[in-house]
């Protein structure tokens, strides 16, 4: 990465130092050649103690009378990625072997020669000294670093100025991936699913990799990885980044990982404060409304407009489930650009969303197609908190007429009928009594009550009735007799019909919507 590597000891800077050395194979470009280090080597197999960016110094002792082992030192360097072969000439080879040469220039592999008055620990110790001036002034600029990133904290948008410092320190494309790799936040174009690839498929800790000509250093922001995000420094530089690149990257992460514990206090806090005032506009057991309104309207709701409930619920209520719901319509909503407040209750997903009825409904209908076995209740559009209490009502029921109809997922208040409109109305004690007692004489016999339910929802019709019950149209003639025998009432007479239809939509049963 340019920025660290333009501290570290160049091939050229060693070349023009006062040692007499002298390049006799490489063009101008190797001058440019990281040194990580050298060694004196004069054994079989020097690949082995070597590492990238090193240089190998040698006498050719053990290439005397071979061609063929010259051309082989040349092929091994050249494969480990050495810095550049240093020869020492008048010891063993008044000059550097042409087949060695031949191979050296053919491989790409800089040779420069080393006269007999400069011995090999002068070379090796302008080395060491240049690479520790090196890793003391990084040291220095990687302390700048911290204090640099830590008043990043002051900016409005403190990880991404905190991102954008990192590489402009690195020289290289930052990106911060969640858990799942989805990115989070960037500061330039990189192979970001590429680079996700290789993260997931290793171990979780730092890492450095390059993939086709991206150098990636990547670190996670957690100890425990999978719950946290992935820091990653993305270069197309031709050479390995530098050292003090990954402790950049340590510098970084503690930080970053700090402002996400931060930004998840705000987050809970926020929603805390969230779930509070949807509660209250639910239950509508605030008598100061004026107070509620303001404190809704604060978190972005203006309960004078037209506002609605939508309760939604996954086929298995677990609390899994009822996340990823949830995550699925604010997801939506978010798109939509429509304001909401969400919570739970009772196993389910509330939200209160600030729309027009049809915006409302084709969000959630939006929202149910990404989300298969979820079902939705709409309740009406109301203009008042104090009516907010009403909606919800009408989305519940709304709900449960769904699980009648599997087929319809999602049901507004206006796709019920008038009977089961009636009944979202039985705020009253005396009516709601009055329900309940119905159906209550009803099921004192549980064959009779179903009778009667499947005798509303077959539309009245006996021969329907008895189909879908399995039973013969007497059968079921008999059953009816017994209602009207236990009600005192006739089953033809238009107000024992409309009652009883009314009590059954209060409790959930009746024809099912059309």
């Amino acid at each position: 990465m340019g920025a660290n590597q333009s501290h570290a000891l160049t091939l050229g800077e060693l070349l023009d130092g006062d040692l007499g050395l002298e390049l006799v194979a490489g063009d101008g470009d190797v001058r440019a050649r990281r040194i990580a280090g050298a060694h004196s080597i004069e054994i079989d197999h020097p690949a082995t103690w070597l590492g990238r960016d090193w240089i190998m110094l040698t006498t050719g002792v053990r290439l005397r009378n071979s061609a063929e082992a010259q051309r082989q030192l040349a092929t091994e360097l050249a494969e480990i990625g050495a810095a550049a072969l240093g020869f020492g000439v008048e010891v063993v080879f008044k000059s550097v072997p042409a087949a060695l040469i031949d191979e050296a220039r053919s491989r790409g592999l800089p040779v420069f020669t080393i006269p007999l008055r400069t011995p090999f620990r002068d070379v090796i110790s302008a080395v060491n000294t240049s690479l520790l001036s090196s890793e003391v002034r990084a040291m220095q600029r990687l302390s700048s670093l911290q204090l640099y990133l830590i008043d990043a904290l002051e900016d409005e948008n403190p990880r991404h100025v905190v991102l954008e410092r990192l590489g402009g320190f690195v020289d290289a494309t930052v990106t911060l991936f969640s858990a799942e790799g989805r990115v989070i936040d960037e500061t330039g174009p990189a192979p970001v699913e590429a680079i996700w690839r290789e993260i997931a498929s290793r171990p979780a800790a730092l890492m450095q990799f390059d993939d086709d000509g991206w150098e990636t250093i990547a670190i996670p922001l957690r100890s425990d990885p999978t719950a946290g995000s992935w820091l990653a420094m993305s270069s197309r530089s031709s050479r390995p980044m530098a050292r003090p690149a990954r402790a950049a990257a340590r510098a970084t992460a503690p930080i970053l990982a700090a402002l996400a514990r931060v930004e998840a206090m705000v987050l809970a806090q926020e929603g805390a404060i969230e779930s509070a005032v949807l509660d209250a506009l639910l239950n509508g057991d605030d008598p100061d409304h004026g107070s509620l309104a303001a404190r809704a309207a604060a978190m972005g709701i203006d309960c004078a407009t037209s506002v609605g409930v939508v309760v939604a619920s996954a086929e298995f209520s677990t609390p899994d489930a009822r996340a990823r719901l949830r995550a699925v319509l604010v997801s939506v909503l978010h798109r939509r650009s429509l304001p909401f407040l969400a919570g739970a209750r009772h196993d389910a997903c509330v939200l209160l969303i600030q729309a027009s009825p049809a915006d409302m409904r084709a969000a959630v209908e939006e929202a149910l197609s990404e989300y298969p076995g979820a079902a939705a209740g709409i309740g009406r559009a109301v203009h008042s908190v104090d009516a907010v209490p009403d909606s919800l009502r009408d989305a519940e029921i709304a709900l449960e007429r769904t699980r009648a109809d599997p087929a319809r997922r999602v049901l507004a208040v206006e796709d019920l009928d008038l009977a089961t409109l009636i009944a979202t109305e039985l705020s009253s004690d005396r009516l709601t009594h009055k329900a309940d007692e119905l159906v209550g004489v009803l099921r004192t016999n549980q064959g009779l009550f179903e009778a009667v339910v499947a005798f509303f929802e077959h539309d009245l019709d006996i021969m329907r009735t008895s189909e879908a019950m399995h039973l013969h149209h007497n059968s079921v003639r008999y059953r009816l007799g017994r209602v009207e025998q236990l009600l005192g009432r006739s089953l033809k007479d238009p107000a024992t019909i409309a009652s009883l239809y009314v009590a059954l939509a209060a409790h959930g049963h009746g024809r099912r919507p059309s």
